[in-house]
């Protein structure tokens, strides 16, 4: 299963989650973490999303306002990610293989007028 997540800055994503061990229940927390590849102490970007239907399926969001993350880039920046289910359990993170791949992709600028 690739769980790399590729994503234009300033572009809008939606992830989906299967849970394949019951249903996600409303009022559950599911928190996305982005942070410095390889650097799990420097927390880059971190949402919370609660969930809202009773489901073994859930999504976590990235808006247009989201995705700026960090300063303008002008080439692909790497970084590492984390969802975690309620506080005290990790769906995805880092684990035996590598951390989880976050590509953030540059997009084209504003023309300034002169």
């Amino acid at each position: 299963m690739n769980t790399d997540i590729k994503i234009n800055r300033s572009d809008r994503a939606t992830i989906k989650l299967i849970n394949s061990k019951g249903n996600f229940k409303v009022g559950d927390k599911l928190k996305f973490s982005i942070v410095e590849n390889n650097n799990y102490n420097n927390v880059i970007f971190q949402k919370e999303y609660i969930v809202t239907e009773e489901s073994n399926i859930a999504y976590i969001t990235l808006t247009k306002e989201d995705t700026p993350i960090g300063d303008v880039i002008s080439k692909q920046k790497v970084y590492n990610y984390e969802i975690k289910y309620n506080d005290d359990t990790t769906l995805l993170g880092y684990d035996d293989d590598r951390g989880k791949i976050f590509v953030l992709y540059p997009n084209a600028g504003t023309k300034r007028s002169i």
